[in-house]
Protein backbone atom coordinates (compact mmCIF):
# COMPACT_ATOMS: atom_id res chain seq x y z
CA UNK A 1 0.00 0.00 0.00
CA UNK A 2 1.44 3.41 -0.94
CA UNK A 3 2.37 5.98 1.68
CA UNK A 4 0.40 9.20 1.13
CA UNK A 5 0.46 12.75 2.49
CA UNK A 6 -2.16 15.43 1.83
CA UNK A 7 -1.70 19.07 2.71
CA UNK A 8 -4.88 21.11 2.73
CA UNK A 9 -6.29 21.16 -0.78
CA UNK A 10 -2.95 22.04 -2.38
CA UNK A 11 -0.75 18.97 -2.65
CA UNK A 12 -0.82 15.19 -2.52
CA UNK A 13 2.44 13.27 -2.20
CA UNK A 14 2.35 9.52 -2.82
CA UNK A 15 5.26 7.13 -2.35
CA UNK A 16 4.87 3.74 -3.99
CA UNK A 17 7.96 1.51 -4.01
CA UNK A 18 10.90 3.53 -5.29
CA UNK A 19 8.77 6.28 -6.89
CA UNK A 20 7.39 9.45 -5.33
CA UNK A 21 4.65 11.27 -7.23
CA UNK A 22 3.54 14.77 -6.35
CA UNK A 23 0.21 16.21 -7.42
CA UNK A 24 -0.48 19.94 -7.08
CA UNK A 25 -3.83 21.61 -7.45
CA UNK A 26 -4.15 23.05 -10.94
CA UNK A 27 -0.68 21.87 -11.94
CA UNK A 28 1.18 18.97 -13.42
CA UNK A 29 2.17 15.88 -11.49
CA UNK A 30 5.87 15.29 -10.83
CA UNK A 31 7.54 11.88 -10.49
CA UNK A 32 10.94 11.29 -8.91
CA UNK A 33 12.92 8.29 -7.83
CA UNK A 34 12.91 8.19 -4.03
CA UNK A 35 16.70 7.74 -4.12
CA UNK A 36 16.97 11.15 -5.83
CA UNK A 37 14.37 12.91 -3.68
CA UNK A 38 15.51 16.00 -1.82
CA UNK A 39 13.33 18.22 0.35
CA UNK A 40 14.58 21.61 1.53
CA UNK A 41 12.61 23.79 3.89
CA UNK A 42 13.60 27.44 3.54
CA UNK A 43 12.49 30.63 5.26
CA UNK A 44 10.03 32.93 3.59
CA UNK A 45 8.22 36.06 4.76
CA UNK A 46 5.68 36.55 7.56
CA UNK A 47 6.36 33.37 9.54
CA UNK A 48 6.05 31.21 6.44
CA UNK A 49 8.32 28.53 5.04
CA UNK A 50 8.81 27.22 1.52
CA UNK A 51 9.01 23.46 1.16
CA UNK A 52 11.04 22.73 -2.00
CA UNK A 53 10.64 19.16 -3.23
CA UNK A 54 13.10 18.33 -5.97
CA UNK A 55 15.18 15.66 -7.66
CA UNK A 56 18.91 15.94 -6.99
CA UNK A 57 21.75 13.93 -8.52
CA UNK A 58 23.62 13.34 -5.25
CA UNK A 59 21.31 14.27 -2.38
CA UNK A 60 22.82 13.96 1.08
CA UNK A 61 19.82 14.26 3.39
CA UNK A 62 16.31 13.48 2.26
CA UNK A 63 14.86 16.35 4.33
CA UNK A 64 16.61 19.43 5.67
CA UNK A 65 15.55 22.74 7.21
CA UNK A 66 17.88 25.50 6.01
CA UNK A 67 18.55 28.77 7.81
CA UNK A 68 18.48 30.76 4.56
CA UNK A 69 17.19 30.25 1.04
CA UNK A 70 19.44 28.54 -1.48
CA UNK A 71 18.76 27.86 -5.15
CA UNK A 72 17.67 24.43 -6.34
CA UNK A 73 18.21 22.96 -9.78
CA UNK A 74 15.89 20.87 -11.89
CA UNK A 75 12.20 20.22 -11.54
CA UNK A 76 10.98 21.59 -8.21
CA UNK A 77 7.63 21.68 -6.47
CA UNK A 78 7.29 24.61 -4.04
CA UNK A 79 4.71 24.68 -1.26
CA UNK A 80 4.33 27.69 1.03
CA UNK A 81 3.34 26.68 4.56
CA UNK A 82 3.01 28.28 7.99
CA UNK A 83 6.07 27.70 10.18
CA UNK A 84 4.02 25.75 12.74
CA UNK A 85 2.99 23.22 10.03
CA UNK A 86 6.59 22.16 9.28
CA UNK A 87 6.50 19.20 11.76
CA UNK A 88 3.76 17.58 9.64
CA UNK A 89 6.06 17.57 6.60
CA UNK A 90 9.06 16.44 8.69
CA UNK A 91 7.04 13.53 10.08
CA UNK A 92 5.96 12.35 6.62
CA UNK A 93 9.41 12.64 5.07
CA UNK A 94 10.96 10.92 8.09
CA UNK A 95 8.70 7.95 7.29
CA UNK A 96 9.85 8.10 3.66
CA UNK A 97 13.48 8.23 4.82
CA UNK A 98 12.99 5.13 6.98
CA UNK A 99 11.43 3.25 4.06
CA UNK A 100 14.33 3.95 1.72
CA UNK A 101 17.23 4.12 4.20
CA UNK A 102 17.90 7.84 3.71
CA UNK A 103 18.75 10.25 6.55
CA UNK A 104 16.68 13.21 7.64
CA UNK A 105 18.74 16.12 9.00
CA UNK A 106 18.04 16.99 12.67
Amino acid sequence: MPLEFRYENLIVIRVDGDIVEIFTRGGFSHRFLVSWLEVRVQPSIRHSLIVKITSAQNPSNLYEVQPKARPTLGSTVDVVIKAEEEPLFRQFFTQVGHLCGRPVAP
